[in-house]
């Protein structure tokens, strides 16, 4: 069972930097510039924030996330927080004008 859960982690985290390389190249460094200008962002935060650049809602990230609608509303709210964006400001607005 270890073995299993070093495995999983594994593949997890070779997923995650293919996943994180090809947004850059779509998206002409979108990692390093939201790392640079959001240096308190975690791993979770910045997959997050390229699922909301893309065009996804809370919703369809949470299908892919497999966790439930309510949690991934909660989620998009402390990333809003770490953001520092104003009620008025639209989450996804700002992360294709500004970053």
């Amino acid at each position: 069972l270890a073995e299993m859960s070093r495995k999983l982690d594994s593949y997890l985290s070779v997923e995650d930097n293919t996943f994180e390389i090809q947004m850059d190249e779509l998206h002409q460094d979108f990692f390093r510039k939201l790392k640079k200008k959001f240096p308190g962002l975690s791993n979770n935060d910045l997959r997050w924030c390229a699922y909301l650049k893309i065009g996804l809602n809370s919703k369809e990230i949470a299908d892919i996330l497999n966790i439930q609608p309510s949690s991934s509303y909660i989620s998009r709210s402390r990333l809003r927080k770490k953001l520092s964006l104003k009620s008025e400001e639209d989450l996804y607005t700002f992360l294709n004008s500004k970053i």
